[in-house]
C-alpha cells in the first residue's frame, strides 16, 4: 500500500512536514490537529529541536488522512479513538471495526432520513407560498392538505430536537391557527 504522503510528495522531497502542510494534506484545520494531539486521538508529534514546532512524518500524515475520513463521516471522537486503537491491531479487531462502521452507517442513514424530511418540508412550504403569491388560496390550502404528513413529521422532529422543553409553536405556525385550524391564509 502506498502511503498518502509518498503518493503526494515528489521524488526526493523531505519526509517531514510542518503543521500547515499536514493541515493542507489532511484537510483538518491546524487547531484540530493540535486538539487531536492534546486529547490523544493522535499520539505526540515529534518536535523540531531548534524551533519546537511540530514535525509530521509520512506515517503521521497517513494517520491524519484516516482520521480526516472518519471525521467527515461524523464519527464521534470516542468511536474514532476506538477505531484507531483497533486499526493498529489489524485483523484481530476486524469484527469490532465492522461494528463501529455499521453503527456509523446507521447514524448516517438516520441523518439522511432527517435531511429528506427537511427537504420535503421545504418543498411543501415553497409550493404553498407559490400558490399564495399567485393569488390562489385554495391551491395553497390543497398543498397544505397534501403535505399534512410532512408538516406533522417535521413538527414532531423539531419537538424531539428541542427536547419538548417549550410549548411554543414550531415551524412558523401562529398560535391562532393551531387553535382554530389552519387556513390557506395562515401558514403551517
Amino acid at each position: 500500500m502506498t502511503s498518502f504522503a509518498a503518493a503526494e510528495a515528489p521524488a526526493g522531497a523531505p519526509t517531514s512536514h510542518t503543521i500547515r502542510e499536514a493541515s493542507l494534506m489532511s484537510g483538518l484545520p491546524e487547531s484540530t490537529l493540535r486538539y487531536y494531539e492534546s486529547i490523544g486521538i493522535v499520539g505526540p508529534i515529534e518536535r523540531d529541536p531548534s524551533s519546537g514546532h511540530r514535525v509530521y512524518s509520512d506515517e503521521d500524515l497517513d494517520l491524519l488522512l484516516a482520521i480526516s475520513c472518519l471525521n467527515v463521516t461524523g464519527m464521534p471522537l470516542s468511536r474514532m479513538r476506538e477505531y484507531l486503537a483497533n486499526r493498529s491491531q489489524g485483523a484481530q479487531r476486524a469484527g469490532e471495526q465492522v461494528e463501529l462502521l455499521a453503527e456509523q452507517a446507521r447514524q448516517l442513514d438516520q441523518e439522511m432520513a432527517e435531511l429528506e424530511l427537511r427537504r420535503r418540508y421545504v418543498q411543501v412550504k415553497t409550493h404553498y407560498w407559490q400558490a399564495l403569491g399567485q393569488g390562489d388560496p385554495q391551491g395553497a390550502q390543497e398543498v397544505l392538505d397534501r403535505g399534512t404528513d410532512v408538516v406533522n413529521a417535521i413538527r414532531s422532529f423539531a419537538r424531539q430536537r428541542k427536547g419538548a422543553l417549550r410549548q411554543a409553536p414550531v415551524c412558523d405556525e401562529p398560535a391562532k391557527s393551531r387553535a382554530q385550524g389552519a387556513t390557506a391564509a395562515q401558514p403551517r
